[in-house]
């Protein structure tokens, strides 16, 4: 008679590496501030400083998009005055009344392209600054890529993403204590793990504090979708799902290291 022993060892999970102020994961969904774009957000005042937390009006030829529907908020490059940019550059906005020079935060927003060519930074952009502070973070969503902003260059950060492909994906930027940022796609770490994030390489592009979130370049063109623009002052944090190292080392420890043992016995004489 043969039997098969199937022989499973026990893996411990190993946890994320967490860098100063990442010592945590937080779905978008539970941030303080929800911009679900059920409506312009400029007319929305959630920390409650009797001010809206965007700016409603135009400025520098732009102005913030004007479509709502659904639940999204639609660019359009063609408008007369070209609605395609969401800003926080002015008194009592939401990243002056939250933030100081180095408050850590996490700033997550979900998007798709919906037409047009994009320019030689892409398609969309975020640049962040908090107030008082010499350097900012600029993150650029290209067709097939992922750049920021390295002292006055792009630099590759994801190459091989398709953001063409008509799908809202969920992007997060997570600034910690100090000049340092990660950038999750899709709950996808794109550093190389938590140890250290990269540099706020744009330089100072509003002392005053701001986020520019959509075409605030002239390198930047054509059409996108919002369904969400979420914000938590205080900490960086990471997505609940896991980066795929985490996952497979999850899956191995489940799994364990499998061996197969073939025992046979003699049959009786």
């Amino acid at each position: 008679m043969t039997r098969l022993t199937l022989t499973i060892i026990a893996c411990c999970v190993l946890a994320v590496p967490a860098s100063a102020d990442i010592i945590q994961r937080k779905d978008s969904s539970s941030f303080t501030y929800l911009y679900e774009m059920d409506g312009n957000p400029s007319a929305s005042d959630l920390d409650s400083n009797s001010t809206g937390d965007f700016f409603a009006g135009a400025a520098g030829g732009l102005i913030i998009p004007q479509t709502y529907s659904g639940g999204v908020a639609s660019s359009n490059q063609g408008a007369a005055t070209p609605e395609n940019l969401f800003r926080t550059d002015f008194g009592g906005s939401i990243t002056r009344s939250t933030l100081s020079s180095d408050t850590p935060y996490t700033l997550e927003w979900s998007v798709r392209k919906t037409g047009g060519t994009q320019g030689a930074d892409g398609w969309f952009g975020v640049a962040a600054q908090n107030p008082s502070n010499g350097y900012s973070a600029r993150v650029n969503l290209e067709d097939d890529r992922v750049s920021y902003r390295d002292n006055g260059t792009n630099a590759d950060f994801l190459v091989g993403t398709d953001f063409a492909d008509g799908a809202f994906h969920d992007v997060r930027l997570a600034k910690e204590d100090g000049d340092s940022f990660f950038v999750w796609v899709d709950g996808i770490l794109l550093n190389d793990d938590l140890s250290s994030g990269f540099t706020g390489g744009n330089g100072s592009f509003n002392s005053g504090g701001a986020w520019f979130l959509g075409d605030f370049s002239g390198g930047i063109g054509g059409d996108w979708d919002i369904d969400y623009i979420r914000f938590e002052p205080g900490v960086a944090a990471a997505p609940t799902v896991p980066e795929p190292s985490t996952f497979v080392l999850g899956i191995a420890a489940l799994l364990g290291v499998v061996g197969f043992t073939r025992v046979r016995k003699n049959k009786a004489e």
